[in-house]
């Protein structure tokens, strides 16, 4: 049937019906040290291998009639003089409603959401109870009479390539015809950018990678239609094996392209783990695993891991031992892990090192370093990051090996998705202007995001909405426990593939340095500024000092069109002297 978690025990598919494993075992000494981060429940300890209980000496129950679909439990007790090496066990629970739910960092069932603590062996997927496992193979058995029923001839005549096969990309016949000038034109058109040897051509359609058909179907189901330009140019280069550095702007779809080629490169290898993915933040490794595992859906062997702070570490640990294929993780919990040699790094194929900005910006450029030390010199690197700053550039110079550069978009230019306000708004009457847009049906449409300078002023704000206007509001910040916080950020993003938001901004004179960078940024979306920004003689004065610089700039670079001024000026220096 399915697997407890706290068991690693492999059944015949003839014993689905036949017997059944309880969640507890001997917890292992070394998975009982506290979490730094936190006291660990008593719920979360991790557990011993245990024997296959198809050995003799282990009892089992044969289920009631269908009708009543309750399953027995599996008692190996003293009497089955097995004491020492098999404790007794729980039975395995029948419905849904009696289990618990899932704590933060805990596998979650792929039918009910309550705590996963069986693994269905048939699919792999993690399930609470019996009610769900029944549920769970009747939606995957739905699902293949749906996609057969679709497409009859493809399921007779073609069936897809068996999945132990190597993958080589090849470019599709259709990218091949084009002419570079039209590979040119339409890497401008779509704001491309491209430095380095050899670099595969972009693809226009996800069909032309030559996935399994499985993950066409997951790209499908989660919205990916037609891929982006940052998509379009990374993943065949992935693909390739080549190291990568990457930068998109957010909301442009970098997080599948990088994960389309982890996901292929994984798929074929056999050691555990074989793809490492690195994020500076609980919340974006947390996001990257839910993607992770839309696109993986149904693939064979398939599993991820998270390991981040401020979650137990016993749960961590023990999902680690499933033989997962994709590590997804923060520095400091990976180091962690490392140091106390409950991971090897030496299958990994494939490591990416998502928002490398941030990673630098927080510190954290030393225990990437640290990671990556334990990671195989020929692996696979990708570097992700909205901007590339030179620090960017000096660590890839130290990790890559004869990168591919991609840049996609304008540069730090407000998302197109999102509609721009800037309204001139004097300190004092900032909280009342804000319940006015609170009390405005045309631009209020929840949920919001309300950013400001410090803690006690969110919770402040937060306490002071929920008075005045009557609406649910909570506030968020770094003193928040992690628990909360992912409550509270499942109001989710706007601006993420094409999602449509409103970015209103108060601006006035105490922000004044920032009034150039404002105004040519939101300018260009076609959103009205304030006259009082506009009339600004500190806005004047940050143009003019910007233009002088660009144009110091441009004099001190040497083009065809001022070569011959740059050599007479230089002649004429040296007459002088």
């Amino acid at each position: 049937m399915f697997v407890p978690r706290s068991l690693k025990i492999k059944r015949n598919s003839n014993d689905d019906l036949k017997s059944c494993v309880g969640k507890k075992s001997k917890p292992e000494a070394e998975d009982l040290q506290l979490d730094r981060d936190g006291d660990i429940p008593a719920h979360a300890s991790v557990t011993k291998e245990a024997v296959s209980a198809d050995r003799p000496g282990s009892a089992s129950s044969p289920l009631p009639s269908p009708s009543s679909q309750l399953a027995e439990a599996c008692l190996v007790g003293p009497e089955q003089g097995v004491k020492d090496s098999f404790p007794s066990e729980e039975p395995v629970k029948s419905f849904s409603k009696t289990q618990r739910w899932a704590e933060p960092g805990e596998p979650v069932c792929v039918v009910c959401g309550r705590y996963g603590e069986y693994i269905c062996d048939k699919t792999d997927e993690d399930v609470c109870s019996l009610e769900c496992k029944a549920k769970h193979l009747l939606q995957v058995k739905e699902e293949e009479e749906s996609l057969k029923a679709s497409s009859p001839q493809r399921a007779a005549s073609q069936p897809e390539s068996p999945l132990d096969a190597f993958y080589v990309y090849k470019e599709h016949p259709f990218i091949v015809t084009l002419r570079e000038d039209q590979i040119e034109t339409l890497k401008q058109q779509l704001g491309i950018s491209v430095q380095g040897q050899e670099v595969a051509r972009p693809i226009v359609d996800f069909e032309h990678c030559g996935f399994p058909e499985t993950l066409n179907q997951n790209l499908k189901k989660s919205g990916y239609e037609v891929p982006t330009p940052i998509q379009m140019q990374m993943i065949p280069v992935g693909l390739l094996g080549r190291d990568i550095l990457a930068s998109a702007d957010t909301g442009s779809g970098k997080t599948a392209a990088f994960l389309l080629p982890v996901i292929i490169r994984a798929l074929f290898e056999d050691k555990t783990p074989s793809a490492l993915i690195l994020t500076p933040t609980r919340e974006l490794a947390i996001q990257i695993e839910k993607q992770a595992k839309e696109l993986m859906s149904g693939l064979p062997r398939m599993k991820t891991v998270l390991l981040v702070g401020g979650l137990p570490l016993p749960p961590q640990l023990h999902r680690l031992r499933q033989h997962v294929k994709v590590i997804i993780a923060t520095p400091g919990r990976l180091l962690d892990i490392i140091k106390q040699s409950a991971v090897s790094l030496g299958g990994i194929k494939i490591v990416v090192v998502d928002e490398a900005d941030t990673m630098l910006k927080m510190g954290f450029q030393q225990q990437v370093l640290d990671v990556l030390e334990n990671i195989p010199s020929d692996c696979q690197t990708i570097l992700v990051s909205a901007t590339i700053p030179g620090s960017i550039e000096q660590l890839a110079d130290q990790l890559l090996h004869n990168p591919v550069r991609i840049i996609t978009g304008d540069k730090n230019l407000p998302c197109p998705s999102v509609r721009q306000i800037i309204l001139w708004v004097e300190d004092p009457g900032k909280k009342k202007k804000l319940f006015e847009i609170l009390n405005d049906k045309k631009l209020f449409k929840p949920p919001v995001l309300v950013f400001v300078d410090c803690r006690l002023g969110a919770d402040l704000l937060s306490e002071a909405v929920q008075k005045v206007t009557g609406l649910n509001s909570t506030s968020i910040h770094s003193e928040k426990s992690q628990v909360e916080r992912r409550d509270i950020l499942k109001v989710g993003r706007v601006g993420r593939l094409g999602q449509n938001g409103t970015a209103i901004t108060f601006i006035n004179n105490n922000s004044k340095r920032l009034f150039w960078d404002v105004a040519k940024r939101v300018k260009p979306t076609g959103s009205i500024l304030p006259p009082q920004l506009l009339n600004s003689p500190y806005l004047h004065e940050q143009k003019r000092k910007e233009q002088q610089k660009d144009k110091q700039t441009q004099s001190n670079l040497v083009t065809g069109a001022n070569l011959m001024d740059i050599i007479r000026k230089h002649e004429k220096s040296n007459s002088q002297k």
